[in-house]
């Protein structure tokens, strides 16, 4: 549970309080008592209040009852809290503050209702905007009458707008109006800042003869001061304790101003950081928010501090090219050590001060967790942000500074560090610890990144070895981080290689990618189960990938090529053997390498060879299917062979051999067709017509056979022999097994008609349409019936077209109106056998 603020300044009370620790106000005796009555009721009344306003918004124009008869709270009553005999009750109950200035205590858990989220009112909405036109109207009011009332007539006219915009912020707040006084104090400061702003602008008393950046350090703390004086008059007015932070951070952004260089400025914001923190610890509590608040500013000039020390050592290095290191440069980067120190400091001295009063550190990160972005947890969030940032920011800056080799050493040195950190601490959940070992993983790391901006191979191999060291020292002796740490191990372990190997040949640097890929990929396969497993297996695939984009990309020959694949497919099927949850994958990947492989090689015997491989490797892929029937391998390697198969028949044809073209395919229908021989594979026996039917054409092409029929005739008994094969599987629907190759008989020929003056065709496409109407009629076989009718009107309307075009006019038009008569005179019995005709068709199979 959140801490309760006090009835009186709204300073949080401890879990027992007897006195308010900021205001002093006495939390004991039957005052105390009779205040939590006061304030329940209140509670109550206000929760009253906003049930009526509900229920009128949701009754609309309808007249809205009395309160006391429509308000379901208007039966509660604040029910007093007992006290204890005497002057010594406690107060019973921490008090809250609501939205509209009431206090009231929190109800009992049994009756609490979920609260709900708060939302911008109506009346903010209108106090919100009423601020940003005063201040526009005073600004325009400042600029025109200037001119007419003087200078000195400007001071008193804004001077008496601003002090009467503080006045009555404090009025209302003394009446008990909150919001009202809250927009009168953001009135007030910004009237404040505005005129400072324009005594200068306008040379009021010479000031524009100042700097502006002093005049902007001086004004700011001035009006700080100013506006933490108001809000210790009244702390009730936040308004006053944020504007007064805001114009002593506007202050303070004017001395940063005041430095000519980055180190002198970054300086200047981690004193204001120090500034605002002392703030924080040792202001008066009697200055309420003021104080509390500061840690906000704090921690925004750490942040500015950092970035201005980065960019000052970036430039610094920008400016030098070259191994060369300036005395700006080390000052920003000891700035940035001096900033990764006292943040990590900070937080470890609030969390342990927490942890003091909340009883555990667990407790603290409950809190933390729950309240991250609100009140002084967000400061120091962003304090641990800075903090964590510092260091790499100061290590790589370094590292550009001092050069490649002066990189190479500086990562050695951290990385010794870090294993120095990981031998002497023990292996603990502490944060600080993760946060120590974290930073310096994080510099190494990031000194790779500027050894390759330096563009030296050989001390950016060793700044990767170092990363591969300090990775795998971190898996031995952490191994909760066991998995991040291998790969990490493994990928920098790829990179040190890679680049140390391409200082020789390229032969030499893809052949040693190759073998670590295949070390990586054997240490996975011995590690089953384990955390490292899943990382060094990743980083084996990556290195495959990496050694075949190198032998293809750098144009070498065909030998390496096919080692790089070899290998690649003797990892991939020890995987699928010893790899279960992998093993499709991994049967993929090798039949689409192995083949590969299989191929280069052959090519560089002869292209016979070549292709003879092709083919042997179709085949093996099929038997490998069907022995691994029934499971997931069988689709993965049957999907493999077809598509080989497919590959050796377009091989073969592109280097003109169509006999050899059209056996391959003859060859792999017949092994389709004994593969589909198990009814649970019947459905493989359409790569079985697929296959024949392309050996039967590529003959057919070789042999300039050009008649439509020699093409659709074979193909079509291919399809009816399948379909009457698998009719039991196809369910024995007449479209699934005598359609398509019916289709495929029939209706090419019927077409061919109407662009060939063809009488035989016409006459055995007419007569074997007519033959499966009949046939399917009696069989009651839709598809017969469909497509026989089909065939047979297609090359009626073919030959009757050029006979009609030739017919004398009045026989055509004529013929056209008496058919038009006739199915007029009987269009209800037409309709009736309509609708029987397609009756009967639609229950046929």
């Amino acid at each position: 549970m959140a801490p309760i603020p006090c009835p009186s300044c709204g300073q949080a009370l401890p879990a027992q309080p007897v006195r308010c620790p900021s205001c002093q106000l006495p939390l004991t005796g039957p005052e105390a008592a009779l205040l939590w009555q006061l304030d329940q009721r209140l509670a109550a009344l206000q929760v009253e209040r906003l049930e009526v306003i509900a229920a009128l918004r949701a009754r609309g124009t309808q007249p809205a009852a009395s309160p006391s008869s429509s308000s379901p709270s208007s039966s509660r009553t604040a029910t007093a809290h007992p006290t204890v005999p005497g002057h010594s009750a406690a107060f019973p109950s921490p008090t809250v503050v609501t939205a509209d200035g009431f206090t009231a205590a929190p109800a009992p858990v049994s009756s609490q209702a979920p609260t709900a989220r708060r939302s911008w009112s109506t009346q903010q909405t209108l106090l919100a905007i009423g601020v940003l036109l005063v201040l526009v109207a005073s600004s325009i009011a400042l600029a025109v009458a200037w001119f007419v009332i003087g200078r000195y007539g400007q001071v008193i006219v804004m001077g008496g707008l601003t002090s009467l915009a503080a006045w009555s912020s404090l009025r209302l707040s003394r009446r008990g109006l909150s919001s009202s006084a809250e927009a009168l104090a953001l009135v007030a400061g910004g009237l404040m800042l505005l005129d400072a702003t324009a005594a200068r602008r306008f040379g009021l008393l010479g000031l524009d003869s100042l700097d502006a950046r002093a005049y902007t350090a001086v004004l700011g703390l001035l009006v700080a001061v100013v506006l933490a004086a108001l809000h210790r008059r009244d702390r009730r007015i936040a308004a006053f304790a944020l504007a007064s932070l805001t114009s002593a951070s506007v202050g303070w952004a004017g001395l940063v101003a005041l430095a000519d260089a980055a180190a002198t400025g970054a300086t200047i914001a981690l004193a204001g950081a120090v500034v605002f923190g002392a703030a924080r610890v040792l202001l008066p509590e009697s200055l309420g928010l003021t104080r509390r608040a500061a840690a906000g500013p704090a921690s925004g000039w750490a942040a500015v501090a950092l970035l201005t020390a980065t960019g000052g050592a970036l430039a610094s290095a920008s400016q030098h090219p070259g191994p060369r290191v300036t005395f700006a440069g080390l000052a920003c980067v000891a700035l940035l050590a001096v900033l990764a120190t006292a943040g990590a400091l900070t937080v470890r001295r609030v969390v342990d001060g927490r942890a003091t009063e909340l009883g555990s550190r667990a407790a603290v990160r409950a809190d933390w967790a729950k309240r991250a972005l609100t009140g002084d947890w967000r400061a120091v969030g962003l304090v641990a942000l800075v903090a964590s940032l510092a260091v790499p920011a100061a290590v790589g800056t370094l590292g550009l500074q001092v050069g490649a080799v002066g990189t190479a050493v500086l990562a050695v040195v951290t990385g010794a560090a870090a294993v120095a950190l990981l031998v002497l601490r023990p292996a603990t959940r502490s944060t600080g610890d993760r946060w120590l070992l974290g930073q310096a993983g994080l510099a190494v790391l990031l000194l790779v990144g500027v050894a390759v901006a330096h563009g030296s191979d050989v001390p950016t191999t060793i700044t990767l070895l170092v990363v591969s060291a300090v990775a795998t020292a971190t898996a031995v002796l952490r191994p909760s981080w066991r998995a991040a740490a291998v790969g990490t191990a493994a990928l920098a372990l790829l990179g040190a290689v890679t680049l140390a190997s391409g200082l020789g040949s390229p032969t030499l640097q893809v052949l040693t990618v190759t073998t670590l890929a295949l070390v990586l990929a054997a240490a996975a396969l011995a590690r089953p189960g384990r955390s490292e497993e899943l990382p060094l297996g990743a980083v084996a695939g990556l290195a495959f990938a990496l050694a075949l984009l190198q032998a293809v990309g750098l144009g070498l020959s065909e030998g390496i090529v096919a080692t790089v694949l070899t290998a690649l497919t003797v990892a991939t099927i020890a995987a699928a053997v010893l790899r279960e949850l992998v093993r499709p994958v991994a049967e993929a990947v090798a039949a689409v390498t192995g083949t590969s492989a299989l191929w280069l090689a052959g090519g560089l015997g002869s292209p016979d060879v070549q292709w003879i491989l092709l083919a042997l490797v179709a085949a093996l892929l099929v038997a490998l299917a069907s022995w691994r029937r029934g499971t997931l391998d069988e689709v993965v390697l049957g999907t493999g062979a077809a598509l080989t198969s497919i590959a050796t028949v377009a091989v073969a044809l592109d280097r003109s051999w169509p006999h050899a073209a059209a056996g391959a395919a003859a060859a792999y229908g017949l092994i389709a067709v004994a593969y589909a021989a198990p009814p649970h594979r019947r459905a493989v026996v359409t790569a079985a017509v697929v296959g024949l039917t392309g050996a039967t054409w590529i003959e057919l092409l070789d042999a300039d056979v050009t008649r439509l029929e020699a093409y659709t005739v074979p193909l079509a008994l291919l399809l009816l022999a399948a379909g009457l094969w698998s009719h039991r599987e196809l369910g024995d629907r007449s479209w699934t097994v005598a359609g398509p190759g019916l289709a495929v008989a029939l209706l090419p020929s019927a077409l061919a008609t109407a662009v060939g003056d063809d009488l035989p065709r016409a006459l055995a496409t007419v007569t074997l349409g007519a033959g499966l109407l009949a046939l399917g009629a009696w069989r009651r076989w839709q598809s017969l019936v469909v497509l026989g009718a089909l065939a047979a009107a297609l090359v009626a309307v073919t030959q009757l077209g050029p006979m009609t075009l030739r017919a004398p006019r009045f026989l055509t038009l004529g013929t056209v109106g008496v058919a038009l008569l006739l199915v007029g005179a009987r269009y209800e019995q037409s309709r009736a056998g309509a609708r029987n005709a397609v009756s009967w068709l639609s229950s046929m199979s």
